[in-house]
């Protein structure tokens, strides 16, 4: 987003159709699933959910173990806390992803203050120190495997240690990163501790909500000596047709035992059905002790069924590990096999038809829950969007979570893949930001594969770039990487660090576009810089005529606007322009920060929706550009006299990725909605089930915890989730007003994702 007024920015394009650089994709979507044996023996394991809720297919060889479950917080430092011995029986327990900057210290008190050092631009939200530890055993676990944690994401500079030992510390809080615990850990059934310290303290960190802790999934994996690399599988599918496709997989096989190994690699892709293709088996290769191998192999489909915006088939392929033969090691990555290419005259093209992003800009927080959504409340704002016409989303302005693209692929969404809002500037004095650590050279371990070409020490921004790209690159969803958002170095300080970004991508994703939403292109240099000819796609922020112009000059390129405001007009000028691929709106729904002078508001005034997804006016009028099935508002009413619960599914999971939006309706006697309402709903809740949240759409600041939200516009949540089988009834009280109640049915079935339009 902009850190001007969104009236302000500029982009510009470029095209003439001289030459056309066409870039074939078609990818997949890397997962993976949980194996039970990790016993914890501290706390009980409750509110157990899947790893990546929704994945296609399980492991059968290595072990990887959901580790959300079953922690211990605390809020603020604590003296020790990273060894292993350390007294943690007061702790609160609970179940990653969590954030406790959304809660804030004393819940259900409200968190927010206008004195924060977050400022408005953090949504006023508490920053500082929290402490995670779990106690585990590695019983059934033989010793002569390699022991990996893996964390989708931790806010923000986190220290892990194993049994008191530091493992490694990782400053960027959108990206994941393993690291090889095996010489920390105790295998057996001796018990083991991992502590993680989170620090936010260096405040501003953002221009938006970042929120705080490990808000997002946490795994376990332990695989034999000889094994896959970390998200060293990587799959296309060029030129995919209807009639027959061929997939292309390559995987890195680490050997990391003291002998030689004879290793093989046997590939097996399963069809959206579960029917299994023929298994592929490579040539066999030695690979010394301490060394490792590329294998690639290539397996035909006749008459594939597609992956595409309304049909998001996916497939699943096995990549098998053997040594002398006998399995070993196995990878899952589901693939979805498709076309999307990209050109100047053409624009975009998926599976040989002419396709626009028709998008929306997205934060990652989900107001009451702050940033550490399940993914059932994820499901629900993507399919709210999609009825209003939205095909794409661009992470603005940081890599998003993996359970984020999962759901895109399973519901046919294309992505924009967001590396970082800030290069080596900060836009304002944020010293907490990325801009802190952009050039830093990165501590080791830095728990993410080694950049490409590099040698000795590197910076933290080719580190993550690596990650993101690496870690993402098997997913259709995702359409392009974008390198960052109007960043404010200068062009000069620019052009090596884009030139590298740009080569880092190409390097591991050779199919993939690669742009950048940029700042005044026209001002900046970028139009008749190095910047126009080092991006593929030339991207721009506000300025759809900049963009056009750069689209013109030779070489030619296909443009995006990146980021555009909501008057529909603009999309007029994406359809009469062939080589503009689409427009990202700001923003897709409201969002936490952005509000220094607003208080007591603590989010500004964007979104095409607001952050609980009741559609705006602008919405409709989206919905009405993009050629969406037309839906409208509910009619309002003037006097009210109750109040009416409405869950937006009548059955709700223990799972923690789980949750079912309880709506209160401040209605007159017709069931209207009495939209002048602001009085206070107060929810009970009896049976197995539990209030995790109360919010709103209002901008306001109000503490999200407890049973009591003051109705926005006459509408309030309480968002509910399952402790265990049986009828939940959730009842709501407003004032003098006829009580509402509702009945759910609790399940402890694991959380499974819809597939396609849904919610």
């Amino acid at each position: 987003m902009s850190a001007s007024p969104r009236s302000g920015s500029g982009r510009s394009g470029r095209g003439k159709a001289r030459k056309t650089r066409v870039y074939a994709l078609a990818f997949l979507a890397m997962a993976a699933l949980s194996t039970p044996w990790v016993a914890a023996s501290a706390t009980p394991a409750v509110n157990a959910g899947a790893v990546n809720a929704g994945a296609i297919s399980t492991n059968r060889l290595r072990t990887v173990t959901n580790f959300d479950p079953g922690w211990l917080f605390n809020y603020g430092d604590a003296s020790g806390a990273s060894a292993g011995s350390y007294a943690d029986g007061g702790w609160r327990k609970l179940s990653v992803p969590h954030d406790w900057s959304i809660e804030g210290r004393t819940p259900p008190a409200d968190p927010f203050s206008q004195s924060a050092p977050s400022t408005g631009r953090g949504g006023y939200a508490p920053s500082g120190i929290g402490w995670y530890r779990k106690h585990f055993s590695l019983a059934g676990v033989p010793a002569t495997h390699k022991t990996y944690i893996e964390f989708d994401g931790v806010m923000a500079n986190a220290s892990v240690y194993v049994n008191g030992t530091l493992i490694g510390t990782h400053p960027y809080g959108y990206t994941s990163f393993r690291y090889d615990i095996t010489a920390a850990v105790k295998f057996g059934g001796a018990d083991n501790v991992i502590a993680v310290k989170t620090d936010t303290s260096q405040q501003p960190a953002s221009r938006y909500y970042t929120g705080a802790g490990i808000y997002r999934d946490v795994r376990l994996i332990a695989t034999d000596p000889v094994h896959i690399a970390q998200w060293a599988t990587y799959v296309t599918t060029p030129n995919a047709t209807s009639s027959a496709a061929t997939v292309h997989a390559q995987t890195t096989v680490v050997n990391t035992s003291s002998t030689e190994a004879n290793v093989s690699v046997q590939g097996v892709l399963s069809a959206p059905d579960g029917a299994a293709l023929a298994p592929v088996m490579t040539a066999a290769k030695t690979i010394a002790a301490g060394a490792s191998a590329t294998f690639g192999y290539d397996v035909a489909v006749s008459n594939p069924r597609l992956w595409d915006l309304t049909s998001p088939n996916l497939y699943t392929l096995a990549t098998n590990v053997l040594v002398d033969g006998t399995a070993v090691d196995d990878d899952i990555t589901p693939v979805g096999i498709r076309s999307l290419t990209f050109s100047a005259p053409n624009g975009m093209k998926l599976n040989g038809k002419g396709v626009k992003f028709q998008g929306v800009a997205l934060h990652q927080d989900y107001h009451g829950l702050g940033v550490a959504a399940p993914q059932r409340a994820v499901q629900r704002r993507l399919a709210q969007l999609k009825a209003l016409g939205v095909n794409a989303i661009r992470t603005a302005h940081d890599p998003p979570s993996p359970a984020f693209l999962d759901l895109a692929d399973r519901m046919g969404f294309l992505v924009l893949d967001e590396f970082f809002d800030v290069w080596t500037q900060h836009k304002y004095s944020d010293v907490g930001d990325y801009a802190t650590y952009f050039n830093r050279t990165a501590s080791s371990p830095t728990g993410t594969p080694a950049v490409p070409g590099a040698t000795g020490s590197v910076p933290w921004y080719q580190v993550d770039a690596t990650s993101v790209v690496m870690r993402d690159r098997n997913h259709p969803s995702v359409a392009m990487w974008s390198t960052g958002n109007e960043i404010r170095d200068s062009l000069s300080t620019r052009t090596p660090l884009l030139t590298k970004m740009v080569s880092i991508s190409h390097a591991l994703d050779p199919g993939r576009p690669v742009t950048q939403a940029l700042f005044r292109p026209g001002d900046s240099g970028d139009i008749t810089g190095a910047t126009r000819t080092t991006v593929d796609v030339f991207g721009g922020n506000y300025r759809p005529d900049e963009v056009i112009r750069a689209m013109g000059m030779s070489p030619a390129r296909p443009g995006l606007f990146t980021e555009m405001g909501t008057d529909t007009s603009a999309w007029t000028t994406v359809k009469n322009n062939p080589g503009v691929t689409g427009l990202f709106v700001w923003t897709g729904a409201a969002y936490l920060g952005e509000a220094d002078g607003l208080w007591p508001k603590a989010e500004s005034g964007f979104g095409l929706m607001d952050a609980v997804g009741t559609v705006r006016s602008i919405g409709y009028a989206w919905q009405s550009a993009w050629g969406a099935p037309h839906t409208s508002p509910p009619p309002t009413g003037t006097t009210a006299t109750r109040v009416v619960l409405t869950p937006d599914h009548s059955t709700v999971s223990t799972d923690v990725h789980d949750v079912s939006y309880v709506k209160a309706t401040i209605a007159d006697p017709a069931g209207r909605v009495v939209t002048s309402s602001s009085t206070p709903v107060t929810f009970s809740i009896s049976g197995p089930g539990v209030i995790v949240a109360v919010d709103s759409g209002n901008p306001a600041h109000e503490t999200f915890r407890g049973t009591a939200r003051k109705a926005y516009q006459g509408i309030a949540y309480a968002l509910v989730r399952a402790t265990g089988a049986g009828a939940i009834t959730v009842t709501a009280s407003a004032g003098g007003l006829a009580l509402g109640t509702t009945t759910l049915s609790g399940t402890t079935a694991p959380f499974v994702a819809c597939s396609g339009s849904c919610d």
